[in-house]
């Protein structure tokens, strides 16, 4: 059973061809997920999203020229106590300890919008839904880059991402989260492009600069710069250097690693400062996990490593549980994401045997050299991303949309792992039917769960000013 890879095995060059036919459902998976976003936009409650009170509320203080402020000493306003349960340290800001990129941007949209606290948070949450329809580009250009011959990923990757319930989530409310998943993905589609293409310093440059944003949103964007390392060595690598250029040779890599993962982690040295100045570490994490309820459940590496609720509560996380965990799936949703993802993985493994059979016996390939890299990198980034929700679960109460940026990661490991348990005579049935799953997946989540949870009686609707 090949699969959808053997394309891979074509030369390089050919593979690059960009297909005309994708504008034909391109274009209409965009307009169907702007449509689905804007609902979204107006069936979420306001204010109801994770950490929303606080983001928004942060932009309001930066728009009206109040400064950063302290965590403490910021005070969310009055009206804003029917929300409480969805603040982290209620009544206080506890997102000003977050870098201020996102809030920044968003600060003078804000003061373009015409008065109203609940017309500027609309406007505001359109733009994560133009962030969001970014993010699903930046999916398709990835997936196409790496697999251009293979028609269940190249279109397969954005439709996940596009209807991913979670991500859409993201998308549809004001949070510097869905601007932490599109930097992510332009900072991993500029490292396979520099991989396949070669890394020049204009192309280093520019990825240290997009680093440098995702650092200055969330230092959680950190996680990235091995991803971006190992692909700048990979790069190195590939230049074939000879014995006597062993000077140029080192002279290129450490140059190049300068620009990339040296210079980011300078140009945010001022909020590292800030920080610990402030709060006693270079993140602020200490200061989060003072906070009452909030640090309390934190726990070690080993006891959430081998904990199956803690996985279980993670997959949770990861396609429901939305605003605060305040609007679950029911049970057997659940179960059906652990049968599917389940035997994704199965899938994937199988696959990677496989290939590793092939190599030994010196059949093709399943994969090109740059395809093999690209899935190495979007792993890696996976495994850290994954770290990183046990880091802050070391810190405080944690949620997997701390691994959210890896959602592109995500949909190719799971798309290959599908692929393998599909019958050649059933392929073309592949795509339609992942679309058909995924759309009903959201049709389900808005008018089982989100519609009835605002909008039925005692919803979340009723909380109001």
């Amino acid at each position: 059973m090949e699969g959808p890879f053997t394309a891979a095995r074509l030369p390089l060059e050919s593979q690059l061809e960009r297909t005309p036919q994708d504008a034909s459902w391109l274009m209409p998976l965009m307009l169907l997920f702007l449509v689905k976003q804007l609902l979204l936009v107006a069936i979420i409650g306001p204010f109801t999203g994770h950490d929303e009170v606080d983001h928004f509320y942060y932009i309001q203080r930066l728009a009206a020229g109040e400064g950063l402020g302290v965590v403490g000493e910021v005070m969310l306003p009055k009206e804003t106590k029917p929300y409480r349960k969805y603040v982290a340290d209620y009544p206080n800001n506890a997102e000003v300890i977050q870098p201020p990129l996102y809030h920044a941007l968003l600060a003078p949209i804000s003061l373009l919008v015409p008065r109203g606290v609940e017309t500027d948070l609309y406007a505001l949450r359109l733009i994560s839904v133009v962030i969001g329809l970014a993010a699903v580009w930046l999916a398709y250009l990835i997936a196409g880059l790496v697999f251009p011959g293979a028609p269940l990923l190249r279109a397969g990757v954005p439709v996940f991402v596009a209807f991913q319930p979670q991500f859409s989530f993201e998308a549809a409310i004001v949070n510097h989260d869905i601007l932490v998943i599109a930097l992510f993905s332009l900072v991993f589609y500029l490292t396979l492009r520099g991989l396949r293409e070669g890394f020049s310093p204009r192309r280093e440059f520019l990825l240290g600069l997009v680093v440098t944003a995702g650092l200055w949103t969330k230092t959680s964007v950190g996680l990235v710069l091995p991803v971006v390392a190992l692909g700048v060595w990979l790069g190195w690598r590939d230049r074939r250097w000879s014995w006597g250029d062993r000077v140029a040779a080192w002279h290129w890599l450490a140059g190049s690693l300068f620009l990339t993962v040296v210079l980011p982690l300078l140009l945010v040295t001022p909020w590292f400062i800030r920080s610990f100045v402030l709060y006693g570490d270079p993140t602020g994490s200490r200061r989060l996990q003072e906070i009452p309820e909030y640090g309390d459940q934190a726990q070690g590496y080993w006891d959430m490593l081998p904990d199956r609720e803690f996985w279980r509560g993670r997959l949770e996380d990861f396609w429901g549980n939305y605003g605060w965990r305040q609007v679950p799936f029911d049970p057997h949703v659940y179960r059906v994401v652990w049968i599917v993802w389940g035997m994704a993985a199965i899938g994937l493994l199988a696959f990677l045997i496989r290939a590793l059979v092939r190599r030994r016996r010196k059949a093709p390939p399943l994969l090109s050299r740059y395809q093999w890299r690209a899935i190495g990198l979007m792993a890696l980034s996976v495994v850290l991303l994954i770290y990183g929700v046990l880091y802050v679960g070391t810190i405080q109460f944690t949620q997997s949309r701390f691994a959210f940026p890896g959602m592109i990661g995500f949909a190719v490991l799971t798309l290959i792992g599908v692929d393998r348990w599909l019958p050649e005579r059933l392929r073309p049935l592949a795509l339609p039917l992942l679309v058909a799953l995924l759309m009903g997946l959201n049709v389900l989540t808005g008018l089982r769960f989100l519609i009835p949870f605002y909008y039925g009686p005692g919803g979340g609707a009723a909380i109001s000013p």
